[in-house]
């Protein structure tokens, strides 16, 4: 692997430059690619204080609160800020959730993946109080069910890594010997016919956008697919969203 960083200084550490190198050592540009990132993100990882760190990104806090009241109020949670900061800062020196670290084959590491943003949401559901169970059936077009306040929710869950936007719509079925043009395997639009809730989960820090798909339906079939994630920002971590609709409060 040397012979890579030493190619990589040649172009003075330029991404552009990895296209060429990959060529030249008959590598894919993707699989170099994730080889300079994590190698990069670990040498700085080492070298940086994260206690200092934490400490630098309260002060700039601190900074920010104009008014006594905030100032009061940071003073009350300042320990528990403090600790908060150092764990989250510890996932983005190691650029999120390790990610294949078994160098598992790309199909099938396509599907655990799908499978792993399910298990984050059942698991972040449950930490948040909730009563939440995957569903086994994989033709089943929900994935997992939320028992809250007498009533189940069907949950429809998609997994977000890079990119910033989602989709409503099923991705059309590809592959060798598969006619991708055909209409069965063209993929659906996903609506509240098929789930109540839908969430997208961002595998790189598991971070939830909850969103109702009541809202998700009042897209025509071209925009909804491919929604930015700012225009989903209020339904991000927003886990009242599972309260107000087993309370028939409008979303």
């Amino acid at each position: 692997m040397c012979e890579y960083m030493e190619e990589l200084k040649k172009y003075n550490y330029k991404k552009a430059s990895v296209k060429d190198i990959a060529k030249k050592y008959n590598l894919t540009e993707t699989k170099l690619l994730h080889y300079y990132q994590n190698r990069f993100f670990s040498d700085i990882a080492k070298a940086v204080d994260l206690t200092r760190l934490s400490q630098n990104n309260l002060d700039e806090i601190k900074k920010m609160l104009g008014s006594e009241v905030l100032k009061q109020e940071f003073k009350f949670i300042e320990t528990n800020l403090k600790k908060i900061i150092e764990k989250s800062l510890s996932i983005a020196m190691t650029n999120g959730f390790p990610v294949n670290i078994n160098n598992i084959e790309s199909g099938v590491m396509t599907a655990n993946a799908g499978d792993s943003a399910e298990f984050i949401f059942v698991a972040r559901a449950i930490l948040a109080g909730f009563n939440c169970s995957s569903v086994d059936v994989r033709s089943s077009r929900y994935d997992a069910i939320v028992d809250f306040n007498n009533k189940l929710l069907r949950v429809q869950i998609k997994g977000i890594s890079t990119g910033n936007n989602i989709s409503f719509k099923d991705r059309d079925r590809g592959g060798q010997g598969i006619d991708h043009t055909h209409e069965k395997n063209i993929g659906k639009r996903i609506t509240s016919k098929d789930c109540d809730i839908y969430v997208a989960v961002d595998k790189q820090v598991g971070i939830c956008y909850i969103i109702p798909m009541t809202w998700a339906d009042e897209f025509d079939d071209d925009s909804c697919k491919s929604i930015k994630l700012s225009e989903i920002i209020r339904f991000k971590e927003n886990w009242n969203i599972i309260k107000e609709m087993t309370t028939d409060k409008n979303i």
